[in-house]
């Protein structure tokens, strides 16, 4: 196989339109430019000062224009004579967005209508030694999708209607978190490949069964070939402890057969065990000449999905290696608008992040893209179950036949490019469709819905054909009945904070698997900084309500605030409580559902990551800054939780465990004085079995006439210290008589990158953050309440010297009158 790397510099065009111009076209855009491929018509016009960056201010709203045009790339290449004395020679475009038409030396060798999958086109009969030229035209997004809803009639769609006809990621004609930057572009590799003999498509190592004495592997890969030479394919099977080689004859279109791993390595979500990567390298062979190979990695594990009646409707635990999992995680959306510029540390971080905050699963949202193979990659090796949705969201689709073929090419090619990551454990049909729908026609069935057969047929079939190791579900979310139940099915809880209605309230939820919930919080003063100037920055400003994307979101804040706060006073004020009631939130839920294990079976927030500068329902920032949510996560989602349930004049104790032995420890319960001081102490030893929750004690110490400044502390103690502890205090932040509390802190060097921040309290401090405002500080706690007389101490990593970090280090806490 030899192949020619055509990313790099190009040059790029708008194409005048025969009509009027677009409003506010920059004419400028007609000229050839230089551009970056892979990348994004955006991009480009923003590296060549054509436009400015959308992020900033409301510049968003002067680059409308962009997705009106058609856009033309085009670069020369170099082929050499041997090249062409290949018996094919194909163009390999990885991701084209979206509709294109590809040219090569002015003939035409093919089109794209998806943006989501590989094209491969033979171009050898268009190719010359020597120089080459290959264009490709991009049409409107906007414009063909219009079209195309002219033609077959109108959809049932949320924001952008015509969207629903475009393969391409839905987000990108604008969300409730996101701008409207509707893209174009050469957004994945692109080369050339040439071969003789033939080559190998979609080899697969998929575990057919696995407990810890044996594990039974299906190999299989389809050979394209040229020629009618006898060919073969050597598979060599590598694990932690064991290599193996086999070696099989091509017949038909390629080679299939099973092998038996004694012992093997299992893999296991984070939390449950390692995650031991094992590699199975093909090639393919003619005689003893290599015509092609390729390596997949996998793990060995099985998934299923358990659905059985119970008392409350019907279960839906994921059961891993015969071990039900407990999920606990967050929901993922593409981490910039323009995806080819996000580098693979971005997801690094992020993923890593996921991981610190003892999340094992991810749910890869379906109006973004089916992610990039470095995102897997990191989930497969951090233990990060992957809840994978096909990109459909928020609307019916078209069943007509050319779109049907679109959809069916577009999953085919979707799951035999993902099918081999242990990560993957489920594949989901689309995002909120059938919800949406019933909601609207109340009474319906859900296969009334335009584009039913899609996620009904379509999809489970292309599942069950090539990936049935792995559960399908319809929708998220969906269930028997009415498709957002809370007795069976997974469930999306937007009654909190969409229908205004406040945190208190998730404790009425029993829903059996919940894939999406949450709560709007501000981005850091720092990241709003970078793309605004001074005056914008108020919480009502028409440039930061321009960064929030929600119908009154803006709104819903500031009410939800004022439950909660006294109003803030400057802007800082407005980061410091909306990211506060943001991380309130979401633990009440999560403590919530976890109590409930497994009568609730996972928890996963929207959202993990965002894409800009904004307010939304993000736990880190698109600037990767982590709010006071994110570490709020590390707690509730910690292997063992020690929880409060208030009821009617009544303070349960909860301890939650996922370990999978039993839990032998101490809860202490405490009223405590703001000043440090104990005023009561209740102990209790605790014996919980594995993997289980129990109410273990109760008090009846804080409740109606309370005084003000005492609260509840619980700590869980074990041999090993403090393992998990919990407060509640007497009334919301805006009524407490906080104190000065009097903070100190100082900074010790632990190596070169890590340092030790101690923080101390002379009287009970509220919400302490540490903060330094520069982008590679990490903290590995903050956010948290420190009683009086306490001492904590936080690991910091950054690439600061110590005399810098103690001099840009910020150690503050909510005070009197809840100033901060």
């Amino acid at each position: 196989m030899k192949s020619i790397d055509l990313g790099g510099a190009w040059k790029f065009r708008g194409l005048r339109p025969s009509g009027s111009l677009p409003r506010g076209v920059n004419t400028k855009a007609f000229r050839w430019m230089d551009a970056t491929v892979p990348g994004t018509v955006h991009t480009d016009l923003i590296a060549r000062g054509i436009i400015g960056d959308p992020f900033y201010r409301m510049q968003e709203n002067q680059v409308q224009w962009v997705d009106a045009l058609r856009w033309e790339y085009r670069t020369d290449f170099q082929v050499p004579v041997g090249m062409l004395r290949e018996r094919a020679v194909d163009l390999v475009a990885r991701g084209l967005d979206t509709f294109a038409t590809v040219r090569c030396n002015g003939r035409r060798v093919g089109t794209s209508a998806d943006m989501f999958v590989e094209h491969r086109f033979p171009l050898r009969r268009f190719l010359r030694p020597g120089r080459n030229t290959l264009s490709i035209v991009f049409d409107s997004p906007v414009l063909r999708s219009k079209q195309m809803e002219k033609e077959h009639g109108p959809l049932e769609v949320v924001l952008e209607p015509h969207r629903a006809f475009a393969r391409k990621a839905q987000y990108s004609f604008g969300w409730d978190w996101g701008p409207k930057l509707t893209t174009s572009g050469i957004w994945r590799a692109i080369s050339l490949e040439a071969y003789s003999g033939g080559r190998l498509i979609d080899p697969v190592a998929q575990v057919l069964s696995a407990t810890p004495g044996e594990a039974v592997i299906r190999l299989a890969a389809g050979v394209r070939r040229h020629g009618v030479r006898p060919l073969s394919v050597r598979v060599f099977l590598g694990g932690p402890d064991r290599a193996a080689e086999y070696t099989r004859e091509v017949r038909g279109g390629g080679i299939r057969f099973t092998v038996r791993i004694p012992d093997p390595h299992l893999w296991w979500p984070n939390g449950h065990g390692a995650q031991p990567i094992y590699s199975a390298v093909f090639t393919l062979l003619d005689g003893g000449e290599v015509l092609d190979e390729q390596a997949v990695r996998f793990g060995i594990r099985t998934v299923r999905l358990l659905q059985e009646k119970d008392a409350g409707g019907k279960s839906f635990i994921l059961v891993v290696n015969d071990r039900r999992i407990f999920c606990k995680g967050a929901d993922w959306i593409p981490s910039d608008n323009f995806i080819p510029r996000i580098p693979h540390a971005t997801y690094d971080r992020l993923l890593r992040m996921a991981r610190d905050a003892n999340m094992n699963i991810i749910r890869v949202w379906g109006g973004g893209i089916y992610e990039e193979d470095v995102f897997y990659d990191l989930c497969d090796r951090l233990g990060l179950m992957v809840w994978q949705d096909f990109m459909f969201a928020c609307g019916e689709y078209p069943e007509t036949p050319s779109f049907l073929r679109l959809v069916l090419e577009e999953a085919e090619k979707a799951v035999t490019r993902l099918r081999n990551h242990p990560s993957i454990v489920l594949w989901c049909g689309n995002n909120e469709c059938e919800w949406l729908y019933c909601t609207e026609h109340p009474g319906s069935s859900p296969d009334d819905m335009t584009g039913a057969k899609i996620f009904r047929d379509v999809l489970p079939a292309v599942v069950r054909r090539l990936d049935p190791t792995r559960p399908y579900w319809r929708s998220s979310p969906f269930g028997e009945g009415f498709p957002n139940s809370e007795a069976t099915g997974n469930h999306h809880q937007w009654h909190v904070w969409s229908e205004w209605k406040d945190y208190p309230e998730y404790e009425k939820d029993s829903s059996r698997f919940v894939t999406e919930f949450g709560f709007q919080g501000p981005a850091a003063v720092s990241t709003f900084a970078a793309v605004t100037v001074p005056g914008d920055r108020h919480p009502q400003s028409p440039v930061i309500e321009h960064h929030n994307k929600q119908v009154a979101g803006t709104e819903r804040v500031i009410r939800f605030m004022a439950a909660h706060h006294s109003l803030p006073r400057s802007f800082e004020e407005f980061v410091v409580k909306g990211q506060h009631v943001q991380a309130e939130a979401l633990k009440t839920a999560a403590e919530h559902w976890r109590r409930r294990k497994y009568g609730t079976a996972g928890v996963l927030f929207w959202q993990l990551n965002d894409c800009w500068p904004v307010t939304s329902w993000s736990v880190i920032d698109s600037a990767l800054r982590p709010k006071a949510a994110y570490y709020y996560a590390r707690r509730f989602y910690a292997p063992v939780l020690v929880s409060i349930r208030k009821r009617e004049g009544a303070q349960e104790i909860w301890v939650t465990s996922d370990l999978p032995v039993p839990l032998t420890a101490e809860v202490e319960v405490a009223l405590m004085a703001f000043s440090g001081k104990t005023i009561r102490r209740k102990r209790r030893p605790v014996r919980l079995k594995p993997d289980a929750s129990l109410n273990v004690t109760e008090v009846r110490w804080i409740g109606e006439g309370a005084r003000a400044d005492r609260y509840l502390r619980v700590r869980l103690l074990t041999r090993d210290g403090v393992i998990g502890e919990n407060r509640l205090y007497a009334a919301e932040p805006k009524h407490l008589p906080l104190p000065d509390p009097g903070l100190r802190w100082s900074v010790a060097q632990m190596s070169r990158r890590l340092f030790a921040v101690t923080v101390r309290a002379r009287r009970l401090a509220r919400a302490v953050r540490l903060e330094v405002d520069r982008e590679d500080v990490m903290f590995d706690d903050n956010a948290f309440d420190l009683d009086g007389g306490a001492a904590k101490t936080v690991v910091c990593s950054t690439g600061l010297t110590i005399r810098a970090l103690r001099r840009r280090l910020r150690v503050e806490a909510l005070r009197g009158a809840e100033s901060v």
